[in-house]
């Protein structure tokens, strides 16, 4: 187990704020899952660029990582990276939005294989 976050969300990370659908799905294998927040279990390339278009539209969109946990396989070439990520973008009236979010990655042979997002519960 290593706090190390994979070069591949790294990558994806950054990428972000480039809001490009093709970019973002670049990252995934050839028959990613993603299970997003306010979204149905998304499978295949399609599904995923399809939501790419919609969750990259946001003015301002940056990602950071605040915490990462891997755990690696070698014998599988395999990478799970859990963590917790901020998402940062200015919505429509022009206010600063400010999302805070967890995250975990299956990653094989360098490509992202399913992922799962959730929005961080608040703390009470």
């Amino acid at each position: 187990m290593t706090d190390r976050v994979p070069t591949i969300v790294k990558k994806w990370c950054s990428a972000i704020k480039m809001r490009n659908p093709k970019l973002q799905l670049s990252f995934y294998s050839k028959h990613p899952v993603l299970m997003a927040t306010f979204e149905d279990m998304l499978v295949g390339r399609e599904e995923l660029y399809e939501y790419f278009i919609d969750f990259l539209d946001k003015k301002g969109l940056r990602c950071e990582i605040d915490r990462n946990v891997t755990i690696i396989d070698h014998d599988r070439d395999t990478q799970i990276a859990s963590g917790l990520y901020t998402f940062r973008f200015v919505d429509d009236e022009d206010e600063p939005q400010v999302v805070r979010a967890r995250y975990t990655f299956a990653i094989c042979g360098g490509r992202i294989i399913t992922q799962h997002s959730s929005v961080q519960p608040e703390n009470t």
